[in-house]
């Protein structure tokens, strides 16, 4: 994103969210519904793999079961085959409101079996929840791309990760502590309320930008197949595609791996269910305090002096791990370690989520972002499913060793990744 003005572009923001004398009014309208529907996505997510997580590992699944959770990504590794559908059919306003409807009554269903353990009816719902949750992913994403100018893009790129954020303490804190306190019914329940609720506020409060011109892209009026072809299209023939995509592929590859074992971590060294939600509670407000810290300096200073920086501050954090794997200090000691850690994950996301928005044409807002976030995700399914037998064969000191080397060529490739906006200011 540009380090220094706004930059509009035209036709693609409704008349209420142009900067303008009387910006601070409109800022705040921005912040409320930013709000909210990245609270809408982050607390799918969160059910999916932060509670699922808990929940496995709270009835004693192994931990190759517990680390398999991370195979619900490839619905977003896979979610750029449909999404171009959110480009060309409907609105991107109707289908975030409607979908989150939906995952709210998912959640119920997955709650009315989590008593009875009956782990094969458990996959196949949250392996349909999954589905619907990337397709939501697409809509939300695109809406704000459609909604927002790159300025304002840049500017909240930290908001919208702290309220994607905040939905995990809902769930990986709030609603684990739930769940421990009485069962695991009341926890999922209280998701599928929490969603549902969230959906009518959204339903309220989302403006209604205007659409984007797929005509951009040249497109024009024709046909939705060669609308369809033109998303991807577009979306691989960047500049050095090559090394835009091995770096999304990258950049997260040793926080993803840490984070798949970091639950049997704690509950091996004696962390039990409720103190592992306080301790997601805690660590998710140091993740919100980095990434809104990250996004006030991207938008301040521009990626192109930033992301460098934060890709160090990010993957240097991970050897706290090995420390704690090693040293398995008490509840008082862990808590330091995840704030510090959390910190910086969230400098180094608002970082990468600026960078995604950057590779993403205005033209196909929906459609590049999750290609984008598909490249993400593709790292995520296959790091995180290996991670279980990985820990089991290595031990813990020894297995996050190998997720910090694993951070390693993204520490090169970010010195030589384009850092300027794939579409120039306007």
């Amino acid at each position: 994103m540009p380090p220094d003005s706004p930059q509009v572009d035209p036709g693609a923001v409704a008349t209420d969210l142009v900067p303008s004398a009387e910006g601070p009014p409109k800022n705040n309208r921005a912040l409320l519904w930013i709000s909210s529907t990245y609270f809408g996505e982050g607390l799918p997510w969160s059910f999916l793999h932060q509670m699922g997580t808990e929940y496995l590992t709270a009835i004693g699944a192994s931990k190759t079961q517990i680390a398999a959770t991370s195979w619900l990504h490839l619905s977003v590794t896979f979610k750029f085959l449909w999404s171009p559908m959110v480009d060309v059919f409907g609105r991107k306003r109707t289908w975030v409101v409607l979908l989150q409807f939906l995952l709210g009554l998912g959640m119920f269903a997955v709650a009315t079996v989590a008593p009875s353990r009956n782990l094969r009816v458990f996959w196949v719902m949250v392996a349909t929840l999954a589905v619907v949750h990337a397709t939501h992913d697409i809509a939300c994403d695109g809406f704000y791309l459609q909604a927002l100018d790159k300025h304002r893009q840049a500017l909240f790129s930290g908001v919208r990760t702290a309220a994607f954020r905040v939905a995990m303490i809902a769930g990986a804190s709030g609603l684990v502590v739930l769940a421990g306190q009485t069962n695991w019914f009341w926890g999922f329940g209280a998701a599928g309320v929490l969603m549902i609720l969230v959906a009518a506020f959204n339903a309220r409060v989302m403006p209604h930008p205007a659409p984007r011109a797929t005509a951009k892209a040249g497109v024009g009026d024709e046909p939705p197949r060669a609308v369809f072809w033109a998303a991807y299209r577009t979306f691989f023939a960047q500049p050095q595609a090559a090394l835009v995509l091995s770096f999304m592929l990258f950049y997260k590859l040793g926080d993803i791996m840490m984070f798949a074992m970091s639950k049997p971590l704690l509950r091996d060294i004696g962390i039990d269910t409720s103190h592992r939600g306080i301790l997601n509670g805690v660590g998710t407000v140091s993740f919100i305090v980095g990434s809104i810290s990250g996004g006030a300096l991207i938008a301040r200073l521009g990626l192109v002096r930033c992301l460098i920086p934060m890709t160090l501050f990010q993957n240097l954090a991970i050897p706290m791990y090995i420390g704690m794997a090693v040293l398995k200090p008490t509840f008082a000691g862990v808590v330091p370690i995840i704030v510090a850690e959390q910190f910086a994950a969230g400098i180094g996301a608002a970082a990468h989520v600026v960078f995604l928005m950057q590779r993403s044409r205005a033209a196909f807002s929906a459609s590049h972002y999750a290609f984008a976030t598909a490249v993400v995700a593709l790292a995520s399914t296959f790091s995180g499913a290996i991670s279980g037998p990985l820990n089991e064969a290595l031990g813990h000191p020894l297995f996050f060793t190998v997720a910090f080397v694993a951070s390693w060529p993204s520490l090169i490739l970010v010195l030589f990744v384009p850092r300027t906006p794939i579409e120039p200011a306007t």
